[in-house]
């Protein structure tokens, strides 16, 4: 009798534990289950938030800025909901996936390089050059990185963004410094802007071995920025071509450098001045290149010609307004043909993908890719084209 007493006495103890347990799990299961819905919404917001001008709201911008790291989390779930074998919520986070797949393949596709190049494709180069590593001088013995790069790349076709020259200053790069280097190409245009410093020019500039028929700009006034629309004639096709450089974001040296030292020790103090700075420089410049875009998009809307292509520095990632509006029904060459992030944008931790090359539904790309020389703050970006 005392045996059964105590076996008795042990096993009515343990329901009340359990009893005393299930709320606690009930409402632990319930609220992360209310927070997986929420976050699962925020991530549709993000993934379409390119579609929403930032003049109606100012939050879809900020959204596609951070869609990677709402994607992350909502993967992270997925996990966990996989791990405790809930397939409801697990079934709801794969639908939602199933729908934002669009804007991850934007951000993140996965293109293996081929070997089998048509022979009438011609090479393709966009690169936001930085001034030529603020133009520094190229000679035998100490060559300029940036230039040397493009001249071994060998592209038929080359745009760049923050073009930069002196012009009286000794013992900087030249114009014709430029020229010389760039001998191989016949053809070129230089796209100067209103640059406020008098020692030196910045602009746009385009180099091609195929003849330019006829250049304009496009108009938007800005001291920094700029576009311009050029025609080429391309193994016997007429090609028009749109090279950008819209807003920037502003951000000084040293809010750059602050945000640098905030990723490598973050707190909530420096933090929360950081945001503050970056909503005050990012959320202008937001309109700024809706505005921007809004031009570009017009120009291509109203241009019959079948072969056209766009490129340049958008100052703004996969999932945004700017390069939404541009896009319209042309093509991403890095979404046909590149792998991974292709983060072109290389300076203070700032990783993010802002530089592109679209084109119409008449041309085809091959093996778009991302080079890798870190002497400007943008990565190169090229790719094969081939016009149908």
């Amino acid at each position: 009798m005392t045996v059964y007493r105590k076996t008795k006495r042990k096993s009515s103890s343990k329901p009340a534990k359990n009893k005393r347990m299930k709320p606690v799990m009930r409402f632990f299961w319930r609220f992360l289950g209310l927070l997986n819905v929420l976050t699962l919404l925020v991530l549709l917001a993000a993934a379409y938030s390119d579609y929403v001008s930032p003049y109606r709201s100012l939050i879809f911008p900020y959204l596609g800025l951070f869609f990677p790291f709402i994607l992350l989390g909502n993967i992270l779930l997925l996990c966990v909901w996989l791990f405790f074998k809930n397939w409801r919520m697990m079934g709801l986070n794969f639908l939602v996936l199933l729908a934002c797949f669009p804007s991850i393949h934007t951000y993140f596709p996965l293109h293996l390089k081929t070997k089998e190049i048509p022979e009438n494709s011609f090479k393709f180069l966009t690169y936001n050059v930085m001034r030529f590593e603020s133009i520094k001088r190229d000679t035998p013995d100490h060559p300029n990185k940036i230039l040397q790069y493009i001249k071994d790349a060998d592209a038929d076709v080359v745009c760049l963004q923050e073009y930069g020259a002196a012009i009286n200053t000794s013992g900087f790069l030249k114009e014709k410094d430029i020229l010389a280097a760039m001998k191989n190409y016949p053809y070129h245009y230089f796209h100067h802007l209103h640059f406020p410093y008098q020692s030196e020019i910045l602009g746009l500039a385009i180099f091609s071995k195929f003849p330019i028929l006829s250049t304009r700009k496009v108009p938007y006034e800005s001291a920094y920025n700029g576009s311009f629309v050029t025609e080429l004639a391309i193994r016997g096709k007429k090609v028009t071509l749109i090279n950008n450089h819209l807003e920037s974001n502003k951000l000084s040296e040293e809010e750059r450098n602050d945000y640098y030292q905030m990723t490598q020790d973050i707190g909530t103090q420096s933090l929360d001045v950081f945001t503050k700075t970056m909503t005050k420089r990012l959320s202008p410049a937001y309109k700024i290149r809706a505005l921007q875009a809004q031009l570009i998009a017009d120009i291509i809307a109203k241009d019959k010609n079948p072969y056209i292509i766009v490129c340049g520095d958008f100052n703004d990632t996969p999932i945004s307004y700017a390069r939404h509006k541009i896009k319209g029904k042309l093509r991403d060459a890095f979404v046909d043909s590149g792998f991974g992030l292709g983060i072109t944008y290389n300076k203070y931790r700032f990783l993010f993908r802002i530089d592109y090359i679209l084109y119409g539904k008449n041309i085809k790309s091959y093996n778009c890719t991302v080079g890798k020389l870190r002497n400007s703050d943008h990565y190169p970006l090229w790719c094969y084209l081939e016009l149908k």
